[in-house]
């Protein structure tokens, strides 16, 4: 390898999975990784990484967009495809000035139980922008364990406003059911009313 080559990958900013060929369904893959990439939530674009075994977000398959298994045929690979992001059919505007943009449900029946819901903020229906970043179909991610890493890679651009996180709609639900499930009073205190 050339000064100029050796200087060039030293000088890259790319990932460590992007420095190396290699494609998820290569028989084999990199071995005695030295270095790992760190986790990404929210990847765009055709990209790949390299995690660690024990990152425990690359174990869970995390990611910031709706994500759903889909079929595959190599059981070694997980793939998983973009469900887009669930919109005011409007488009209006939130009290804080930004757009609402939820999470799609992973389950058919659910996702279609969603659509039928209406917008919080304004009650028009709410619709689904499905993901066909990836030549007109969702933007695909594979996950692959081998060895002592976690290979991921992503395949399109998605093309659609991101989602709010999981964790995000989770926050969201349970203080709606806070709000929803707290009585006025607590029962002592109805205990002691009543007596």
């Amino acid at each position: 390898m050339s000064r100029a080559d050796q200087r060039d990958e030293s000088d890259c900013v790319c990932s460590v999975g992007m420095k190396l060929t290699w494609d998820i369904n290569d028989p084999k893959l990199p071995q005695d990784l030295k270095q790992f990439d760190p986790f990404q939530e929210w990847t765009d674009g055709y990209v790949r990484y390299i995690y660690s075994a024990d990152d425990k977000n690359a174990q869970r398959h995390l990611s910031g967009w709706a994500m759903r298994n889909t079929n595959n045929h190599n059981c070694q690979i997980l793939k998983k495809s973009c469900l887009g992001v669930v919109v005011c059919s409007r488009g209006c505007t939130l009290t804080d000035g930004s757009r609402l943009q939820l999470r799609p449900a992973i389950c058919d029946k659910a996702r279609q139980k969603q659509q039928k819901k209406l917008c919080p903020n304004c009650n028009a229906a709410l619709e689904l922008l499905p993901c066909r970043g990836h030549s007109g179909y969702p933007v695909t991610n594979f996950w692959r364990v081998d060895g002592k890493a976690i290979f991921f890679q992503a395949k399109g651009v998605h093309d659609h406003p991101r989602p709010e996180s999981k964790s995000e709609t989770e926050a969201r639900r349970s203080s709606v059911k806070r709000r929803v499930s707290s009585p006025p009073f607590t029962p002592k205190r109805r205990l002691i009313e009543t007596q």
